[in-house]
């Protein structure tokens, strides 16, 4: 079964991701002083005293919005609630109790779940003395803590696991390991959000029509064909010199380590836009960071089409994003639904071919047919030779060659030869890599 979840509520800036952060013992949700920072729902899985948990975070719960995007983040908590079997509703010990937080009482009463109240930013004696109006609030269960020092957080979790319903986990909870990670990644509003939604049939990340809307990583777990999948949507990644405040710099931060992380990377481009040059450096980390990848062009649904348009886009595309010459493209819609899909099954195709292996045999067999057909080019009065190759690595393939003079091997013939790996073996969606090892002859 599910594990329970626990959701952390409140008004905006009073800790919560902070208090988060402290129990999932993980730096997952963005810390800042500027008030909703985070709107999305995000997820963790905690073990406390042999009993397990899934925590939740929460956007700040507004009661009377005066932002179209705050409806979204009250709608997120209101979804978490129904979830949650514990309720966390975090309040500031510091500003001391605020209308909102009378207004999210009443309605956290009328949920019958059972609710404690964090009293957080308990720096010292004065403020814990201080806090006792706090009970106005209409709970019994009033704790102090202060995330920053760290204090209070062991009593909170023992009454959490006491007063969670008992049910039966796997203790071998492996599947998150050994789900397929898609990083979705791309300029702000391009859609990954709205991909995210149309994948799992849920309004489950906030989509609005503004740049930045989604500033953490979130992962979400879910199953496609009985195999597990992990899709980790992250903040729209800017040029640098975009970037005017810290906040924006810890998103992409968090952006870049999510294409470290992944098996395989999306990178979603608005089918509407030029390509810029956010797209292209976003294009070199993946390939840099050797990462499997597939190049969905989103908004496809809007482009006016000829016999050929699709031609025409195809060889746009990788003209300027070279450094991706070896990734598929998809034409999907996030609003139609278009081959949405389909994303997951390549993902799949792309990933098998992500861990394969070749034999030795078969990779010599093929060099020697390589060789055969095209030497390497003289340099000067030396011609490298290639004797021997095997495959080292795989995430991405990565295969050790044996040579003579492997310095004088130019970048061209290097291609030929990862052209020719591709063509005999696969390889769709993934970087390879060959390294050298010199056979001359050491002089004495």
């Amino acid at each position: 079964m599910a594990r329970p979840i626990v959701a952390i509520v409140g008004r905006p800036n009073v800790g919560k991701s902070s208090l988060f952060n402290l129990i999932s013992k993980k730096q997952i949700a963005v810390i800042h002083d500027q008030p909703g920072v985070t709107r999305d729902r995000l997820y963790a899985d905690v073990n406390w005293m042999d009993e397990c948990f899934t925590i939740a975070d929460t956007g700040g719960l507004e009661m009377a919005p005066e932002d179209r995007l705050i409806d979204s983040v009250k709608l997120q908590v209101e979804v978490a609630l129904n979830e949650a079997a514990i309720i966390l509703f975090v309040v500031d010990a510091m500003t001391g109790m605020m209308p909102q937080d009378l207004e999210i009482a009443n309605a956290l009463r009328q949920s019958e779940k059972s609710v404690f109240v964090v009293v957080n930013k308990v720096d010292n004696e004065r403020l814990r003395t201080g806090s006792g109006e706090l009970y106005a609030l209409g709970f019994d269960n009033l704790f102090f803590i202060s995330c920053t020092h760290n204090e209070g957080l062991s009593s909170i979790l023992d009454e959490v696991v006491a007063a969670l319903p008992k049910v039966e986990v796997e203790a071998d909870d492996s599947a998150s390991s050994k789900a397929i990670k898609i990083a979705i990644v791309g300029r702000p509003n391009v859609g990954k959000s709205s991909l995210i939604n149309r994948i799992l049939g849920e309004e489950r990340m906030i989509v609005d029509e503004r740049p930045g809307t989604t500033h953490d990583a979130v992962n979400i777990s879910f199953m496609h064909n009985h195999i597990p999948f992990e899709l980790i949507d992250t903040a729209g990644m800017r040029r640098k010199t975009a970037i005017d405040d810290k906040l924006e710099q810890s998103t992409v931060q968090r952006a870049i380590r999510s294409i470290r992380q992944s098996d395989i990377s999306w990178l979603v481009v608005d089918a509407d836009r030029e390509i810029a040059r956010q797209d292209k450096t976003i294009a070199s980390y993946i390939a840099r960071q050797g990462k499997a990848c597939i190049l969905a062009i989103n908004k496809w649904d809007l482009i006016e089409k000829d016999n050929s348009t699709y031609n025409e886009f195809v060889e746009s595309i990788y003209a300027q994003l070279s450094q991706l010459s070896y990734v598929p493209l998809l034409f999907v819609s996030a609003i139609t639904g278009r081959r949405v899909t389909n994303l997951l099954d390549l993902s799949l195709d792309i990933h098998s071919e992500y861990c394969t292996e070749v034999p030795t045999h078969e990779l010599n067999d093929l060099l020697m047919r390589l060789k055969n057909e095209h030497e390497p080019p003289r340099s000067g009065k030396i011609r490298p030779t290639l004797k021997y190759i095997t495959q080292i690595k795989t995430r991405p393939p990565t295969f050790l060659i044996f040579a003579r003079h492997p310095n004088k091997i130019p970048d061209h013939y290097e291609a030929y030869l990862i052209n020719g790996i591709r063509k005999t073996f696969g390889f769709n969606g993934t970087p390879l890599r060959i390294y050298y090892r010199s056979t001359n002859a050491k002089s004495g």
